[in-house]
């Protein structure tokens, strides 16, 4: 199920996310979220995409 995105209609969706959902976020299933809408589904121009950032410093050059 690698390459594919979990799909939440708006951001209180998306704060919403189940911790089965943030565990397959982690672990890699999903390679992020796409967001349908801000309040509501469709109120953006164009889905918006979230990847999970890393959780550790990047150590620079």
């Amino acid at each position: 199920m690698a390459n594919q995105f979990l799909v939440k209609e708006t951001m209180a969706a998306m704060r919403g996310l189940s911790a089965a959902e943030i565990t397959a976020l982690q672990n890699g299933t999903y390679d992020g979220v796409q967001l349908l809408g801000y309040y509501e589904k469709g109120d953006t121009p164009a889905p918006i995409i979230y990847y999970l950032a890393p959780t550790t410093p990047d150590p620079g050059t």
